[in-house]
């Protein structure tokens, strides 16, 4: 690190300098019962915060210097140093209150001098570890926190035991103390993971990084060898953080294998459904390389595929977007034959909509609209129009299940163009069901799109419109009447629902006023026109 942005490292030297200074004035002070030593100890802040703010300094010019696959080495720079500057002042806070209270004099001084030396030890491995090609000194760092904490809550236990039987001032003084030791051990956890994470060219805390480091196995890598690079690939609205990983001799583009952090629920359903797709349609899922779980929390580490989202087809030329769109047609035709199973499951979009109606109002309140009549015109509330849909949608007749997706959005979809091939990504709610589940869903998918200039709302709008005349084919050719009615609900359901995702007022009114103008439509409708039901093509349109 300090080869490529030699003056960052520089002031990071002179910081840790100071710190060091800092640090081996309060040990003296601890094992002296030296009062002046705190005085000392406290006398280096200054100097520590200049250099601080001589490293961000530099590090802010650096950034702006420097091209994209420089700014996780900066960053894990910056992140290193605000650990250090909370050192200090956590050193610095242990500095007055042993200054000014009997705490000194309580404390049990092998105990504490033992933190402190191994949190002296952990400074002395920051340069070595930064300078290094590899991990091994950074974990030393991290794995020093273990011993520290062990250390005080052993020495907190009797503290509390002892406050016990009777209360003394000097003992509660000196329980706080050593809970600021216990704090510096955790800071000092995330100075080895700033050095790891700027190494590796992401962000990653130690707990991740031995996820990785256990998932990697499986591809005969190991991350303590510097042999790979990971990059941040964003986050799932569930939460989970995904990291692409690419060999470090590689561009970043050229993958090896998905990272994916979460939930364990959450990352065990989708590894079931990415199973469970083999099984039923192989070729169509990621393959998964490996699954770890700690505690609530796991790892999914899987194939990297190749290929664009639809969301990135949209922004390509309309051809390719068309050919991708002609790609799908032919998978899910595929896919539906495939799994096709001859009992029916009645669709719930309606229910779903309510149950998601209180994260709709908490984003949009003005929506919250109890029903309004201007002379002998009346506007039933959206929960009135819920109401009558649900009596709808139970007389309606399911179509034969299929394997769906279950989150069918536009960024789960992969085209390949040069295998003209397609594949899903975040499987975790595939299940048996109407295949009008996933179309209703892509193609409010692709209407949210934040996306609005004429010529892309104009590729969105004919997207919409192929789903849904597929879709409608897919049904006369199968004899299933009550498409068009299904995909209304569907498509109500999933354009106010989806509200709740857009931030943008004007966009998410527009999507609040197609779902009510289906539920509204459907309303007045008899049970004759039900039977010759179409959807108005004009709700593609913005």
């Amino acid at each position: 690190m300090n080869k490529l942005f030699p003056e960052i490292y520089e002031s990071l030297r002179f910081l840790l300098i100071d710190l060091q200074k800092q640090l081996l004035a309060v040990i003296e002070g601890v094992n002296e019962a030296d009062p002046e030593s705190f005085a000392r100890s406290l006398s280096r802040t200054a100097y520590i915060e200049n250099a601080h703010l001589s490293l961000l300094n530099r590090a802010y010019q650096a950034i702006q210097n420097s091209n994209q696959d420089y700014r996780a080495v900066i960053q894990g720079y910056e992140h290193v140093s605000y650990s250090l500057i909370s050192l200090s002042r956590q050193l610095e806070t242990i500095s007055y209150q042993l200054q000014r209270s009997d705490a000194l004099h309580s404390l049990q001084k092998k105990r504490v001098l033992s933190a402190l030396q191994d949190l002296n030890n952990g400074l002395e491995l920051i340069e070595p570890a930064i300078e290094s090609e590899e991990l091994a000194l950074s974990i030393d760092i991290c794995q020093l926190q273990v011993r520290m904490d062990k250390v005080c809550r052993q020495q907190l236990k009797r503290y509390q035991q002892k406050l016990q039987e009777r209360y003394d001032e000097a003992l509660m003084q000196s329980s706080f103390v050593v809970k600021d030791i216990q704090y510096m051990a955790r800071t000092l956890l995330k100075v080895g993971e700033g050095i790891i994470s700027g190494k590796l060219g992401q962000f990653i805390e130690i707990d991740s990084y031995q996820k990785l480091e256990a998932t990697l196995s499986a591809m005969d890598l190991d991350l303590a060898e510097h042999q790979i690079h990971i990059h941040s690939m964003g986050e799932t609205k569930s939460g989970c953080t995904i990291s692409g990983v690419a060999s470090a001799s590689e561009a970043q583009d050229e993958l090896l294998a998905i990272f994916k952090e979460g939930q364990k629920k959450k990352l065990l359903e989708e590894k079931i459904g990415i199973e469970s797709w083999h099984e039923k349609f192989p070729g169509i899922a990621p393959e998964v390389y490996s699954y770890q779980k700690q505690g609530d929390k796991a790892a999914l580490l899987f194939e990297y595929l190749t290929g664009k989202t639809f969301d990135k087809l949209l922004l390509d030329n309309r051809t390719v977007l068309q050919d991708g769109l002609n790609c799908l047609f032919a998978t899910l035709t595929e896919i539906w034959q495939a799994t096709e199973q001859a009992q029916g499951i009645n669709t719930s979009f309606m229910p779903q909509l309510q149950k998601r109606l209180k994260s709709v109002y908490a984003v949009h309140p003005e929506f919250n609209l109890k029903g309004l009549q201007i002379g002998d015109a009346k506007q039933p509330s959206l929960e009135t129009l819920i109401k009558h849909a649900i009596k709808l949608e139970q007389k309606l007749q399911p179509a034969k299940a299929v394997y769906i997706h279950g989150d069918f959005n536009v960024d789960n979809i992969l085209y390949d163009a040069d295998k003209c091939e397609i594949n899903f990504i975040d499987l975790h709610r595939s299940d048996y069901q109407d295949y009008t589940q996933d179309l209703s869903v892509l193609i409010v998918s692709f209407y949210r799109l934040k996306q609005y200039s004429p010529k892309i709302r104009q590729r969105i709008r004919l997207s919409m419109q192929a789903i849904y005349d597929f879709g409608a084919d897919y049904a006369e050719q199968h004899n299933d009447n009550d498409f068009a009615l299904r995909m209304a609900l569907g498509l109500a359901r999933s354009f106010i629902s989806s509200t709740r995702f857009v931030l943008d007022k004007e966009h998410a009114r527009a999507m609040l006023y197609k779902g009510r103008f289906i539920l509204e439509h459907l309303s007045q409708m008899s049970k004759q026109e039900y039977k010759n039901y179409q959807l108005p093509k004009e709700l593609f349109r913005d």
